[in-house]
């Protein structure tokens, strides 16, 4: 799961979209590290505000409900803030 870019819904330090999304995404990684012990990577990048939570192998079918936690979450988000928020899913042949 890849969540990219500023919200832009007011001055960074003062965007609630970008916090309420950061939160959840805190959550998810205590919840898949240190609840369910599921194999992750999380990186978190500042320079292009990008963070990338990926389920190593052994982990993929314990954190998926997680995951789809996570982006169930982001898409009642972009309900109520969808000029600041854009969910999408993206196959990749590795999904496949």
């Amino acid at each position: 799961m890849d969540i990219l870019g500023h919200a832009g819904y007011a001055d960074e330090g003062e965007d609630i979209v970008c916090a309420a999304i950061s939160s959840a995404v805190m959550l998810t990684t205590v919840l898949l590290d240190d609840i369910q012990h599921v194999p992750a990577d999380t990186i978190s990048q500042d320079e292009d505000t990008r963070i990338r939570i990926t389920l190593q192998e052994s982990g993929v079918e314990r954190g998926q409900d997680a995951l789809r936690a996570l982006k169930l979450y982001l898409s009642v988000l972009e309900q109520n803030y969808s000029e600041f928020l854009s969910v999408m899913e993206v196959h990749t042949d590795a999904e496949d």
